[in-house]
């Protein structure tokens, strides 16, 4: 797949995964290299990134996918993030402490 990335990704992405609330750090594994490769690729408006980072970030931490949001932070992806960390909180991108937050972050 060094040659083809985005095809592990279409091959990572068909894989059966547990429920986020189920998965071990055995199994973030499959998101956590989808994430890399898109991350890589600069792919940052993949339809996938979001949703795997935000499955990565529960299972792992958001110490794990610091490099990331930094990263996106730089390329001023400042919806993504929100929607990403909204998501591993598991509250809306409008609540109120995600709000001052994002405002902390220099995201709004």
């Amino acid at each position: 797949m060094k040659t083809n990335p985005l095809a592990a990704v279409d091959i990572y992405c068909k894989f059966p995964m547990k429920p986020v609330k189920e998965q071990t750090f055995e199994d973030a594994f499959i998101t956590g290299e989808i994430v890399r490769i898109l991350m890589k690729q600069e792919m940052y408006d993949h339809p996938k990134l979001a949703s795997n980072m935000i499955d990565y970030g529960k299972v792992m931490g958001t110490g794990c996918i610091e490099k990331y949001i930094t990263k996106l932070d730089e390329k001023f992806k400042t919806n993504l993030l929100k929607t990403i960390y909204a998501g591993i909180h598991d509250k809306s991108v409008d609540d109120k402490d995600l709000q001052d937050f994002f405002r902390f972050k220099c995201w709004l």
